[in-house]
């Protein structure tokens, strides 16, 4: 098992740290078995709320890197006013140059310098596991958020009983985390802390934010699929597989990964 600690450098400096990262190339691969099935799994839950009959007129990608989700949403809103911001000037200026269409406003730590009740619908999509404080990154989706509009928060899940949750207990892998929050050692160094649903529920609560709804990925399939010598060979045969996990088990109460849906009162 990857055994690995938090980065101090993620918690004391993230500019400096994701600046470096995106130099590198950080987040370039979108075609990886996990970073797939999470897109489909956004797919699947946009097309949810599209039916609905809920039309946001501006959206927000709180934490966008490289703006990866944005043709996704304008796909699904194509009249929607789209908007990014990250803490990286350097994810930044690859989003400008891939989704020209889209704004965007480079993050001061995890406040944006935009007006209060800006946005219909506010996105973050793996991030409240980076940012240095989450309770600040909540307030901030709060403020932003129109009274009324949408939320989709996706991050790590901690809850007891996954399939990962048990490598890690049964390994002596469940650390600590500066704000008492905790880990997995298997997290990669950027990751800071896995949240629990109770812990999202309750940050988004002080904020007036109700989540409503929470969907859990990534429980065995997508563990198992990369080990299969077909999967390899095959790499869409390897995400159907993978996404076995969300068709069959998203209303479990675990998994690798949680997808919240919350409403601002």
């Amino acid at each position: 098992m990857n055994e690995q600690s938090y980065s101090y450098e993620a918690l004391q400096d993230q500019k400096q740290f994701y600046n470096s990262r995106f130099q590198a190339g950080y987040m370039q691969d979108f075609s990886g078995l996990f970073e797939s099935c999470r897109f489909y799994a956004m797919q699947d839950i946009l097309k949810q709320i599209k039916s609905s009959g809920f039309n946001p007129a501006s959206i927000l990608d709180y934490g966008c890197g490289e703006g990866r989700y944005l043709n996704l949403l304008k796909d699904f809103f194509p009249t929607s006013a789209l908007h990014g911001c990250d803490i990286s000037d350097e994810a930044l200026t690859i989003a400008k140059n891939l989704y020209s269409s889209a704004q965007y406003t480079p993050m001061s730590d995890e406040t944006v310098n935009l007006p209060d009740n800006s946005f219909d619908l506010i996105i973050s999509i793996e991030v409240l596991e980076h940012v240095g404080d989450v309770a600040q990154s909540i307030r901030e989706i709060g403020r932003l958020l129109k009274p009324q509009g949408m939320t989709i928060l996706s991050t790590p899940c901690a809850n007891k009983f996954s399939f990962e949750w048990w490598q890690n207990r049964l390994t002596g892998g469940l650390q600590p985390s500066f704000d008492g929050y905790g880990r997995f050692k298997t997290d990669e160094p950027g990751h800071l802390r896995r949240l629990c649903d109770r812990h999202l529920k309750s940050l988004c609560s002080d904020v007036g934010i109700d989540i409503y709804k929470i969907y859990h990925r990534a429980h065995l399939f997508e563990t198992l699929a990369p080990k299969g010598r077909l999967f390899k060979r095959i790499p869409q045969a390897c995400v159907g597989f993978g996404m076995l996990d969300w068709y069959l088990f998203k209303n479990f109460p675990n998994g690798s990964t949680m997808i919240a849906l919350g409403k601002k009162r």
